[in-house]
């Protein structure tokens, strides 16, 4: 194999290289823009909640537990959170994988 043959195939692999840090990169950003996503629904849904709870601090005997729409959204936000969960343990993974290490 002659000089040229080496430096074209260190150049292939530098190039894979490259690309597989890109692909790795924009996975990360990918994550980490979808758990800031679900963190702002989450945002609206305790707003949401707060609002119950204000009305229903006009009426000292209702408890905002027994508001249906109450209990609809912390279901909401639990799943939410599972979700993101998921999605930690995925940008964890990618991160563990990046430097070397176990999660």
């Amino acid at each position: 194999m002659g000089f040229w043959d080496n430096v074209n195939d260190e150049l292939k692999k530098a190039v894979e290289e490259g690309w597989s840090v890109v692909k790795e990169s924009a996975k990360t950003g990918k994550l980490r823009l979808s758990i800031h996503n679900l963190n702002k629904r989450i945002e609206k849904h305790l707003t949401e909640i707060g609002g119950i709870v204000y009305d229903s601090s006009k009426l000292p005997w209702e408890n905002p537990l027994s508001n249906p729409e109450a209990l609809k959204i912390i279901d909401k936000i639990k799943k939410i959170e599972a979700e993101k969960k998921d999605l930690e343990a995925e940008l964890l993974k990618l991160k563990s994988k990046e430097t070397g290490t176990r999660p």
